[in-house]
């Protein structure tokens, strides 16, 4: 069995097929591929990063979940609990671009109902593998995707606080994505957030699903929570503690190819700041950073991550020196001030 690791996610996986040259789908007759979905984008990335991290799930026994796990086992991820379903397939979505009132926008199609990955329950979670490294996390993280997606799946978020260990930080992204939750109240939603030690929102989700974005509010609201990271957009992120404390860090400015991931990104550079004992400052601007990264390229994860030293200079940097760091496709500025 292998030993437990220090970070883990829950969550699904799906391949993403995009048209070449960016074709509508009506004109693509040619498409490339890749891996991507909020749990596994987050995995891989500390993964990259040198941290022992591990992801929980279910794939289909196909081609696609072979690319799958063969991704995440590229990365460095720990895939001794993902398991294989004969009978139901790996998720599917395809991206399209589409006009926007900004430019170039990318619009999503998800073909995952029946999936494998829908199919995760408790029994998975409470099975040797998954308790193994469950019991001896310092971080499990899980997304508001996962109660979406099916019954057990829910139940599965519901329940996530009895499946991990005791002195365990149980991290969610609040990932709001009102489609799935058409037709049906959004209570598995409510129960997974009641849990988190650690939530991440987009002020936009935050007042969907909040009604507000006054984080005193969401402490009194959410007695578990200790640590509530905001994000609005492309200006600032901000990282609140319980019983006070705030800190704010602007956003890098970013020549942005596309935007899929970078929310996954960012709320792995946090993780990764805070399992490193650096400080919010610090694990804010990593989390811009490989946002950044994502963002200048056309997949749903970074291009590159930041070696340790990188890390080090990023924060390091003086504030005045951060807000003037651009990032455009094959200009990193970190890579400047390290040796």
């Amino acid at each position: 069995m292998a030993a437990a690791a220090p970070l883990v996610t829950i969550g699904e996986a799906m391949v993403v097929l995009y048209p070449d040259h960016h074709l509508p789908l009506s004109e693509a007759r040619t498409f490339g591929s890749d891996v991507g979905g909020a749990e596994f984008n987050v995995a891989s990335t500390l993964a990259r990063l040198g941290l022992p991290t591990a992801w929980v799930s279910r794939l289909g026994a196909d081609g696609f979940g072979d690319r799958v796990l063969a991704t995440a086992q590229e990365a460095g991820v720990d895939t001794s609990a993902v398991e294989r379903d004969t009978t139901r397939p790996t998720g599917l979505y395809v991206k399209e671009p589409a006009a926007g009132p900004t430019g170039v926008r990318t619009r999503m199609h998800y073909y995952r109902s029946w999936s494998a990955a829908s199919a995760l329950g408790v029994a998975q979670l409470r099975s040797p593998p998954a308790a193994a490294l469950l019991g001896g996390a310092a971080v499990v993280h899980t997304s508001g995707i996962t109660p979406a997606l099916s019954a057990s799946t829910a139940e599965v978020a519901a329940s996530l606080r009895s499946l991990v260990g005791p002195n365990t930080l149980v991290s969610v992204d609040l990932n709001l994505r009102p489609a799935l939750w058409t037709g049906r109240d959004r209570s598995a939603l409510a129960a997974l957030v009641a849990q988190a030690d650690l939530l991440f929102a987009g002020h936009e989700e935050s007042e969907t699903h909040f009604g507000h974005t006054d984080p005193a509010r969401v402490f009194a609201d959410l007695p578990h929570l200790e640590t509530l990271v905001l994000k609005d957009e492309d200006r600032h992120a901000s990282a609140y503690r319980r019983g006070g404390g705030e800190t704010h860090v602007p956003c890098l400015t970013v020549e942005v190819v596309e935007p899929v991931g970078a929310g996954d990104a960012f709320a792995a550079g946090f993780l990764a700041g805070r399992v490193e004992g650096r400080d919010d400052t610090a694990a804010l601007r990593f989390g811009h950073a490989l946002a950044a990264l994502t963002l200048v390229g056309h997949g749903d994860r970074p291009l590159a991550v930041p070696s340790g030293g990188e890390r080090d200079a990023i924060a390091a940097a003086e504030d005045a020196t951060w807000e003037r760091w651009r990032v455009h496709p094959g200009e990193i500025p970190w890579h400047e001030v390290t040796p």
